[in-house]
């Protein structure tokens, strides 16, 4: 209510009861990964490891997707931004992190063995 005064914007109990499961929801898909992506090359026959890299990100769903998605990431930060700005920032950093020499961040970031697994 503090953030985002639901109650005092005339919004009834049901609908804040919502607003608060969508931000839980939001707030309990964020995690840390670590490892290396698998990235092709025309270079090369088969997918070679990126070098190591790490990510805090909001994910859509831990269970089915434990990976970052930069267009997904767009989403998510129009919320918690909102919510927690510095909190935004840190993740917006961890994307701008993995940006490479020629300016490009992969969109989708499979880091590890957990997400590769899925």
């Amino acid at each position: 209510e503090e953030t985002f005064g639901l109650g005092r914007k005339g919004f009834p109990p049901p609908q804040r009861r919502f607003a608060q499961a969508a931000l839980s929801d939001l707030l309990g898909g964020m995690g840390y990964f670590h490892g290396r992506s698998l990235v092709q090359s025309p270079l090369q026959e088969h997918p070679v490891p990126a070098p190591e890299a790490a990510l805090f990100t909001a994910v859509p769903s831990r269970s089915f997707f434990p990976r970052g998605f930069l267009w997904d990431e767009g989403f998510h930060q129009l919320l918690l931004a909102r919510w927690d700005p510095a909190l935004s920032r840190e993740v917006i950093a961890h994307w701008l992190d993995l940006m490479n020499a020629e300016g490009w961040i992969p969109r989708e970031q499979i880091l590890g063995e957990e997400a590769r697994a899925k």
